[in-house]
């Protein structure tokens, strides 16, 4: 991929834009939403926690 400059912001946003998608380019998003949802993986409870100290929290974080 070439690298681009562009002379101001709009222009740079405006390239990004897909006016015609086709089945690549709906392929190409599809993987890259499957790479980065596996990546930013974070486990939550729900709910509210209490706990009596702090070392406990600690504990219970560094589960997480």
């Amino acid at each position: 991929m070439p690298i681009k400059k562009y002379t101001t912001f709009n222009h740079a946003s405006k390239d990004l834009w897909v006016l015609n998608p086709d089945d690549v380019y709906y392929f190409t998003l599809k993987n890259h939403f499957a790479f980065w949802s596996r990546i930013a993986i974070k486990k939550q409870k729900s709910g509210i926690q209490k706990f009596k100290n702090y070392k406990q929290f600690l504990d219970f974080k560094s589960k997480f």
